[in-house]
């Protein structure tokens, strides 16, 4: 009669792996775009990702500001822009962000990062979002 050979659990933890073997081998340069309703907390996610501090958490800037690093054999571009989606904001305001950061994201961007929280996310901010995506897509 046979006997059932003993089940080996593996009890280690998972480790988290890198992204970086799964980008295309011609992709040498990922542009990400971060969008939200509070410049600290775009900027604290931005310098997560980046390992560094690179944008200032504490002052604004009136226009959008890229920072760009080298990770391995990957240069990551992440483009921070003003808070685009409070409702204050004039059409044409938001049209010049958005033509400011195609431009510094040509030839377009790869992924955009929504950074907010999301009980505080309204349904105009869903619609301002909406927009913004909108403009560039038409961009």
């Amino acid at each position: 009669m046979a006997t059932a050979e003993p089940v080996t659990v593996d009890t280690q933890p998972l480790k988290r792996s890198s992204s970086f073997p799964y980008l295309p081998p011609d992709l040498s340069e990922l542009r990400l775009v971060l969008l939200g309703n509070s410049w600290s907390e775009r900027s604290s996610v931005g310098n997560f990702i980046l390992g560094e501090t690179k944008f200032n958490t504490e002052e604004e800037p009136d226009n959008c500001l890229s920072v760009s690093v080298q990770l391995k054999d990957k240069r990551i571009v992440l483009i921070n822009t003003p808070d685009q989606l409070l409702p204050d904001i004039s059409e044409d305001t938001l049209r010049k962000y958005v033509e400011e950061c195609v431009r510094l994201s040509d030839p377009g961007p790869h992924m955009f990062l929504l950074v907010l929280q999301p009980e505080d996310f309204t349904e105009e901010q869903k619609l301002r979002l909406c927009r913004v995506l909108q403009l560039f897509r038409d961009g």
